[in-house]
C-alpha cells in the first residue's frame, strides 16, 4: 500500500496552465487501540497525521516512504474524522475536497465509521474507497462501497490482493487516478488533439497584459474553435476566450513572442507558460490561447 501511495502521489500535478491544481495530505490509520481516559472511560487512539495539505510532492513521497506498519485495528473513523479536519483547516474553498482510503478493506466500528462518512457526505466531500482484497470479499466490502460517493461504480475500486498489486502497481495506479479523478487526462494525448486543432490553451485563469501581446478586436464567435479561425484570419498569434453564461466572447491578440519554440517548450511543459515579453493579468473567466506558427 505504501508504495501504491507513493505511485499515486507522482501521477498528480500541483500546478498546471499557470494556476494551482492538487494538493495532497496523508493519514496513516490502522493503530487502533483502546486508550483509558481519567475519567474512566475508554477512547480510541486517533489516526496519525503524517503531512497536512501541500503542493510539495517531493515532501510527500519522503513522508510515505517513512510510514511505518502500525499492529493496531483498523481505526477508519479516525482516519476519516483526520482528514476532514486537514481539509477543514488547509482546504482551498473553491476547490474539490476528497479523500480516498487505501486499506485492507477491514474497519472496526461500523456505526461510528458510518455515521462519520455521512457526515463528510454531507460537506460535499468526494469519498473514493480503494480496498486490496482477494475478490468475492463479504459484508466489510460491500459496506465500503456504500461508504463511497455516489454512484460507487466511479467511487470504488477493489484491488485484488497484494500478490495482484505488487506485479501491477503502475497499472492500479494509472486505474485509480483515471477512474476518481474526473479532470484526469493524457499529456501526449492533450498534445496530439492539440496538433490536430492546431491552437493550445497556455494560460487558465487569465490572459496577457500590454506589455505581453496588444489587444485586437472581439470577435463574434460561438467556439474556440471559431475562435482560433477569426485569430488566423487577422494574423493575430494568439486570442482570449471568456466562457460566459450566456454568451461566450472571443478577444483576438497579437503576441509577437509565440515562435514555433515557444509553441513546442508550451507544448512540452504547461506547468507555468511564460507570457513572451510581459505577464498574465487574472481573470476567472478567460482563457488564453496560442495559434501554431506553422499554421500562420
Amino acid at each position: 500500500l505504501r508504495s501504491l501511495a507513493t505511485a499515486l502521489s507522482g501521477r498528480y500535478a500541483t500546478r498546471y496552465l499557470g494556476q494551482s491544481a492538487v494538493r495532497l495530505g496523508i493519514g496513516l490509520f490502522g493503530n487502533g487501540r483502546l486508550v483509558s481516559m481519567p475519567d474512566g472511560t475508554t477512547t480510541i487512539s486517533p489516526a496519525i497525521a503524517v503531512q497536512g495539505l501541500t503542493d510539495d510532492m517531493v515532501l510527500v513521497r519522503k513522508e510515505i516512504a517513512a510510514m511505518q506498519w502500525q499492529g493496531g485495528f483498523t481505526n477508519l473513523a479516525q482516519a476519516m474524522a483526520l482528514a476532514d479536519q486537514m481539509l477543514t483547516q488547509d482546504g482551498r474553498q473553491k476547490a474539490r475536497s476528497a479523500i480516498l482510503v487505501l486499506s485492507d478493506g477491514r474497519f472496526s466500528f461500523k456505526h461510528q465509521t458510518a455515521e462519520k462518512v455521512q457526515e463528510l457526505k454531507d460537506k460535499n466531500v468526494a469519498i473514493f474507497m480503494a480496498p486490496v482484497a482477494e475478490f468475492g470479499g463479504g459484508q466489510e466490502l460491500r459496506d465500503l462501497r456504500r461508504w463511497a460517493s455516489f454512484p460507487w461504480q466511479t467511487s470504488f475500486q477493489q484491488i485484488p490482493g497484494l500478490e495482484v498489486l505488487k506485479h501491477n502497481e503502475e497499472v492500479f495506479a494509472q486505474k485509480l487516478v483515471t477512474k476518481f479523478c474526473p479532470d484526469s487526462f493524457s499529456p501526449s494525448l492533450q498534445r496530439s488533439k492539440d496538433n490536430q486543432k492546431q491552437y493550445m490553451r497556455v494560460r487558465r485563469g487569465g490572459w496577457p497584459n500590454e506589455k505581453c501581446a496588444k489587444r485586437l478586436q472581439h470577435a463574434s464567435t460561438g467556439t474556440r474553435d471559431d475562435c482560433a479561425a477569426a485569430a488566423r484570419a487577422a494574423n493575430a498569434q494568439a486570442f482570449g476566450f471568456l466562457a460566459e453564461p450566456r454568451r461566450s466572447q472571443c478577444l483576438l491578440l497579437r503576441m509577437d513572442g509565440v515562435s514555433r519554440e515557444f509553441w513546442d517548450a508550451a507544448a512540452q511543459n504547461r506547468t507555468d507558460v511564460a507570457c513572451p515579453k510581459g505577464d498574465w493579468e487574472d481573470n476567472e473567466l478567460a482563457d488564453t490561447y496560442i495559434i501554431n506558427p506553422r499554421t500562420m
